[in-house]
């Protein structure tokens, strides 16, 4: 691609030649233009421009943070049942019924646009702390073939650590995915196994006392597992080793997090959070 092809309202495509542009954002300076991709979608046509950069990413301390997680499928429902009304009731290839379908495609796009971007917004702030993550390697397909199969598709979480994954490779981090069974289940103080039914959000441990929210919980087992905490590899005799890590519960459309510092077989104080309906991470 050449460095001047967009010129005005115009860009200059290889083997295309100009075409008219609506760029929604200037191209960040020193930048280097690579390639150009072209998509087609219900409204138009978009191009996607992949720019380099050499410079290094400044990474900046942490700060505990709350962002209230979407939900614009759930909101945009009442909107999307009036659309497919209206096209069940028009004639099957018609101008009319080509027109609704239009409006139908381009109202699930924009959904899907919305939730990209928030995909993608989210995912840049966790890697910008600069640390590797580690989340649950859950079935995802089987959660979506249950109860929950809205909510899973409204929060999409395949898309979500899939982009996550994608953005702490570039930054030259990890995204951890490790086994979920029994996060919620086994004490992260002791590990002694405390059953507990879905509806129990509280985790209360007989054996060493230890009292905290189910989520807040469960994100402190991740953690254990993506690091080696000495409660699960004691038997093999395997310590930790000292590193910064970013962890992620996922509970029914929501994220949980958490960001420590693991040092040895030191005394764990992280401060963590339990998010229901918005996502935080905290720094220690």
């Amino acid at each position: 691609m050449k460095q001047d092809c967009i010129q005005g309202k115009f860009i200059h495509l290889p083997k295309i030649g100009a075409v008219k542009l609506i760029q929604h954002r200037p191209l960040p300076e020193g930048f280097i233009i690579k390639t150009a991709t072209l998509t087609r979608k219900a409204d138009g046509w978009d191009v996607t421009l992949s720019l380099q950069d050499a410079s290094v990413p400044a990474f900046t301390p942490d700060l505990p943070t709350s962002i209230p997680v979407p939900q614009y499928y759930r909101k945009a429902q009442k909107r999307l049942k009036r659309l497919q009304r209206s096209l069940s009731r028009k004639k099957k290839g018609s101008k009319r019924y080509k027109k609704a379908q239009k409006q139908l495609s381009k109202a699930h796009l924009k959904i899907a646009n919305q939730r990209r971007d928030f995909h993608y917004k989210t995912a840049n702030k966790i890697v910008r702390k600069g640390k590797h993550i580690a989340h649950e390697a859950l079935n995802i397909t089987s959660i979506a073939r249950s109860r929950l199969a809205k909510s899973t598709y409204d929060a999409g979480w395949g898309q979500f650590l899939e982009i996550l994954a994608v953005k702490a490779e570039r930054a030259g981090l990890r995204a951890i995915a490790v086994n979920p069974n029994g996060s919620s289940q086994n004490c992260s103080r002791c590990g002694q196994r405390v059953p507990k039914a879905i509806q129990d959000r509280w985790h209360s441990c007989s054996h060493c006392g230890l009292e905290l929210e189910r989520d807040h919980h469960a994100a402190i087992n991740i953690k254990h597992r993506a690091v080696g905490h000495p409660v699960l590899f004691a038997s093999a005799g395997r310590s930790p080793q000292a590193q910064e890590m970013s962890f992620s519960r996922q509970r029914r459309g929501a994220l949980t997090g958490v960001t420590v510092r693991v040092s040895g077989t030191e005394s764990l104080k992280p401060a963590l959070s339990r998010f229901s309906g918005a996502e935080r991470f905290a720094s220690a």
